[in-house]
């Protein structure tokens, strides 16, 4: 399309917290392929206790399409994120949402490889997100977001998609006031699965879109700590999807104590089991790494046995009482598996 037939595109960014990650990611959004006055970008600062909010008035006045918003409270029923997003939303002009995190950054093509799957039919799109870091902790965490973003993918071409992914996805502006904006849509500590839903039953589709141009990357967890309060979030999201994929997700979680009661009756059967789904793994992975461009490390030599044990401890903590925690707030959230989408 030539620039004047370009759409516009609002940016939306939610922070707290992020002085160490927000410059790296407006540097990555400001260099987008794309006319300058044809995107805007929002960053909404969650009363962040740091220098983000600073940080970002610096490039406001330096960039005219960079904007800061300060969220000093919460509408209706919205926290966290999606507090952010309900309130950025009514500021935005563009055609097209594009939403990110601020710990997220993302390629120049980023805008216009998403942009062209937005066909009539569609109203949300997501692209995927790597961890970067060179340590064997940061190549297994990698190794294990792609694991699971590339079977959401497979799921997509199936004619089974399950969600998007809240660093890296799109929505049609028209779509999301369809659903009344995050005003009316149910809280949850994973915003972009509900968003996701809501969208669908209004009955637009869905696109994803798996290459290395829409490829964003994000910092690995700093600690086993932080890790396990990440996936104890994701653990709830999951529990949201459709009964045939939480019945899925719980059986592969489950597969260390299944191997050990297999291998309490047949040990060698066990040791097979475990040797064949290992290296379907590896195979996976190197296939999912080839078709992003990235380089196979050993995060996906090792990721198997990694995941084996790591799922069945997030599984055993998941099933303790306690609020879900994230950016250094607690979320209270009951489990309701979907019926379907």
């Amino acid at each position: 399309m030539e620039n004047d037939a370009l759409p516009l595109i609002s940016i939306l960014v939610a922070a707290r917290n992020e002085e160490a990650n927000i410059a790296a990611c407006l540097d990555a959004l400001i260099s987008q392929d794309y006319p300058k006055d044809k995107f805007e970008i929002w960053i909404g600062d969650d009363q962040s206790e740091d220098n983000t909010a600073a940080i970002v008035m610096e490039y406001a006045i330096k960039y005219p399409n960079v904007h800061l918003f300060s969220v000093e409270a919460c509408v209706l029923h919205q926290k966290g994120k999606s507090n952010v997003l309900a309130q950025l939303a009514p500021q935005a002009k563009g055609e097209f949402l594009f939403i990110t995190d601020a710990d997220v950054t993302l390629g120049p093509l980023w805008l216009k490889t998403m942009l062209p799957y937005f066909t009539p039919q569609v109203g949300v799109i997501t692209g995927v997100v790597a961890t970067k870091g060179n340590s064997l902790f940061a190549k297994l965490q990698n190794a294990e977001w792609l694991f699971y973003m590339a079977h959401g993918h497979s799921n997509f071409e199936r004619g089974k998609p399950v969600t998007a992914v809240g660093g890296n996805m799109a929505v049609r502006a028209s779509a999301y006031w369809l659903t009344g904006g995050y005003e009316q849509i149910s809280f949850s500590v994973t915003e972009d699965l509900e968003l996701f839903k809501e969208i669908r039953k209004k009955g637009f589709t869905f696109h994803s879109v798996f290459n290395a141009e829409s490829l964003g990357f994000t910092n690995p967890l700093p600690s086993f700590g932080a890790l396990i309060k990440q996936r104890r979030r994701w653990f709830t999201g999951a529990m949201q999807l459709p009964l045939i994929f939480v019945v899925s997700l719980v059986f592969s979680w489950s597969l260390l104590l299944i191997l050990l009661i297999v291998a309490v009756f047949a040990w060698k059967a066990a040791l097979l089991l475990f040797l064949v789904k290992w290296l379907m793994d590896i195979g996976f992975l190197i296939k999912t790494y080839r078709q992003l461009h990235l380089k196979v490390d050993a995060g996906v030599w090792l990721y198997w046995p990694y995941s084996l044990v790591f799922n069945t401890l997030v599984l055993a903590l998941q099933l303790m009482p306690g609020a879900v925690e994230w950016k250094g707030r607690k979320y209270e959230e009951k489990y309701v598996v979907a019926d379907g989408l």
